[in-house]
């Protein structure tokens, strides 16, 4: 059976049923064939691109999760 490896490609966040929020929880993605990075080229433009959109996606929901709870309110489904 071949090594499978992983790459972590960013930190996501999770509503739990209760309501509360976990943060920093990691995402990683399976890779194969890897080249001197640990991956191979289009692997490594895929996270790249990934990631950049998770993060901005992320940040904009921690960012409007943080606006409403120094209102004192929450807003289903954000971060």
């Amino acid at each position: 059976m071949a090594n499978e490896y992983y790459q972590k490609v960013a930190y996501i966040g999770f509503q739990n049923p209760d309501g509360t929020y976990r943060i920093n929880v990691p995402l990683y993605v399976k890779v194969s064939e890897l080249n001197k990075n640990g991956m191979t080229d289009m692997q490594e433009e895929l996270i790249h691109r990934i990631s950049e959109r998770m993060m901005n996606r992320y940040e904009k929901q921690i960012s409007e999760f943080i606006a409403n709870a120094s209102k004192g309110g929450t807003q289903n489904g954000t971060v």
